[in-house]
């Protein structure tokens, strides 16, 4: 059967289906282009299951990092004091730590207490970060912060996190210590922290981050510099570089809760001499995981997560060499990849059956994650893997529900039609198992059935057209209705006369005395209407043999029919009833076939057939 007259109606269909595809997806670039606050709580969600579910990059030889964790009391059973920390930074210091850092701000109470100046001796023992915090306003009686450990390049960094002042530690402490770091977490519009400041700015001068102090002091490097490359702010540190994000933010991997455990030493076995072979040559960061410390903070990982682990997290991720970072532009990246995939899947909704669409698109989607995954385990970059995705999926899924739509309401036009030429039955067979028909020829007994409506020319010329357009439309309905409710196929309807078939398309067991009663049915019915429709009587012929059948007809217009002597004689019998007179006449081959008692008419000559024995019914 020709490919193209067949598939010309399911076009504009598809083409509707495929233009919502592409018009969604492009309402879903624009969303992903603009970024609007509410999505981005969805991406950063998508963003933290695949920081977790990929494994971080492989750390090369370096210092490792190390987590000394505060607790309520000391070693000696005393709550925590100065007294306290100047002992644990002497037993830190006595181990040979690359670099010490306090994620603890030794603010207030600066007098010459012997505490003091215990712990500002200890902490000039060995190389110290100290931290401090933002603060609306410098302190009262308070030296301003000591000169920055960090450069901005000539290009400003206007997103830079900044305030007036800065709570820092006492200036005995400031002056022992080595460098001083930024302890200020800000969280981001989910109130999660996922990122630390590479450095902050108290009134207008620069400071780094405790992490990135930390990490200068431990490998003795010169002056981390803030500098654009290629139009992106980046955090050189030494050889490395990170790129930063426009409020100079450094994003961090969040470690399971192993991870923390496996890298946390309480502070009390520091104290008594524990684990003194991990300490030596470590980047120590000394903070506290208790809550009353005021040192925990929400993360991806954890809603209690403390501070000091995340500055390890920002360490340990530096010291990879790489931490997850979203460009400027990856906005308008997954815009543009929203696009192109959504013009592909309007495609592939254009031209294919639905499911092979939505396998297409779903391959389409799954590549983008797939790329996505990649871009972070190679070079950290983060791309949504998640939004994009799926509003492609949605985007075809609406195309494809459309054009289901549409192909079910084809669909049940094309089975009510079918159904006013098959029964019922026949038709459900038909759509389940589409093969059973076998469009490119078979050859099948059949039984043909042909009527005919006597004096119809003449009965034509007498009625008005719309009358007998009427009356030929009560007829052929109750004639047809008889056919299908005997298991028949309506072949065509010529002029006034139906041409049936039994046994056709499929196969059907007794069809000939089916097709015998349906001609008795058809007579008594036939009958009954002639008063009203003032209509000739019905003259059938029967005959049973073999025949071929299929699609037969042009590239624009097929015909589903059968060929066959019996279809021939079928319509000779219906004929010969003008002169044999019994209105049913039936041949000698379904005379045979039959156990219905018959009357037998004689031997009869007729046309291309020569002498037959006929019968009809009594």
């Amino acid at each position: 059967m020709p490919d193209r007259p067949a598939r010309r109606p399911h076009r504009p269909r598809r083409l509707r289906a495929a233009g919502l595809t592409l018009a969604l997806a492009v309402v879903a670039a624009l969303a992903l282009g603009l970024a609007p606050p509410w999505l981005g709580l969805w991406q950063e969600r998508g963003l933290d299951a695949m920081i977790r579910a990929l494994p971080p990059a492989a750390r090369a030889a370096g210092p490792p990092v190390v987590v000394v964790d505060i607790g309520a009391a000391d070693d000696r059973g005393a709550p925590w004091d100065r007294a306290a920390s100047a002992r644990l930074a002497a037993a830190i210091a006595d181990h040979g730590p690359a670099v010490v850092a306090w994620d603890v701000v030794f603010s207030g109470a600066c007098d010459g207490a012997a505490a003091n100046t215990a712990l500002a001796a200890t902490l000039s023992s060995a190389p110290t970060v100290l931290g401090f915090l933002l603060a609306g306003a410098p302190p009262p009686q308070r030296q301003p912060l000591p000169a920055p450990s960090l450069a901005v390049g000539s290009q400003a960094l206007p997103g830079l996190w900044s305030a007036p002042g800065a709570e820092g530690p006492c200036p005995a402490f400031a002056a022992a210590a080595t460098g001083l770091g930024a302890l200020s977490l800000p969280g981001d519009q989910t109130a999660r922290v996922r990122a630390v400041p590479a450095a902050v700015a108290v009134a207008g001068t620069a400071h780094p981050s405790l992490a990135v102090e930390a990490l200068r002091v431990a490998n003795d490097l010169p002056t981390p510099l803030i500098a654009f490359e290629d139009g992106t702010a980046t955090l050189r540190l030494g050889a490395a570089s990170f790129p930063l994000s426009r409020a100079g933010m450094l994003r961090f991997r969040p470690s399971p809760a192993a991870t923390r455990t496996a890298r946390t030493l309480g502070a009390q076995a520091v104290l008594k001499g524990a684990a003194a072979d991990r300490l030596a040559g470590a980047i120590v960061l000394v903070g506290s995981s208790l809550p009353q410390r005021g040192g925990l903070r929400p993360t991806a990982e954890d809603p209690l997560y403390p501070s000091v682990q995340i500055a390890a997290d920002l360490a340990e991720g530096m010291l990879s060499g790489r931490l997850p970072w979203r460009p400027d532009a990856a906005p308008a990246t997954e815009a543009m990849a929203v696009l192109a995939a959504g013009a592909v899947a309007a495609a592939l909704v254009a031209t294919l059956p639905p499911l092979a669409a939505l396998g297409g698109t779903l391959a389409l989607a799954v590549l983008w994650s797939l790329g996505a995954g990649a871009a972070f385990a190679v070079a950290g970059r983060l791309y949504d893997p998640a939004l994009p995705a799926l509003a492609l999926i949605l985007a075809a899924s609406a195309g494809v529900v459309v054009q289901a739509g549409a192909t079910h309401r084809a669909e049940r036009a094309l089975r009510g039609r079918i159904g006013q030429l098959l029964p019922g039955p026949v038709v459900a067979r038909l759509i389940d198992d589409p093969g059973l028909l076998r469009l490119q020829g078979e050859r099948r007994e059949i039984t043909a059935l042909f009527t005919d409506i006597e004096g119809f020319s003449a009965t034509a010329n007498a009625l008005p057209p719309e009358a007998l357009i009427a009356a030929l439309d009560r007829y052929f309905t109750a004639v047809c209705a008889v056919v299908l409710r005997h298991g028949g196929m309506i072949d065509k309807i010529v002029g006034d006369g139906v041409h049936a078939l039994f046994n056709a398309p499929l196969d059907q067991p007794g069809h000939v005395d089916a097709a015998l009663a349906a001609a008795a049915e058809i007579m008594a019915v036939t009958e009954a209407l002639r008063p009203e429709l003032g209509l000739g009587r019905t003259r059938i012929g029967v005959e049973t043999g073999p025949a071929i059948l299929g699609d037969v007809g042009s590239g624009a217009r097929i015909d589903y029919t059968a060929h066959g002597p019996a279809v021939n004689l079928a319509a000779r019998l219906q004929e010969a009833g003008k002169t044999l007179g019994p209105a049913i006449i039936i041949g000698p081959a379904a005379a045979a076939l039959t156990g219905q008692p018959l009357r037998p008419l004689g031997e009869v000559d007729l046309r291309s057939f020569g002498r037959l024995p006929l019968f009809t019914r009594d």
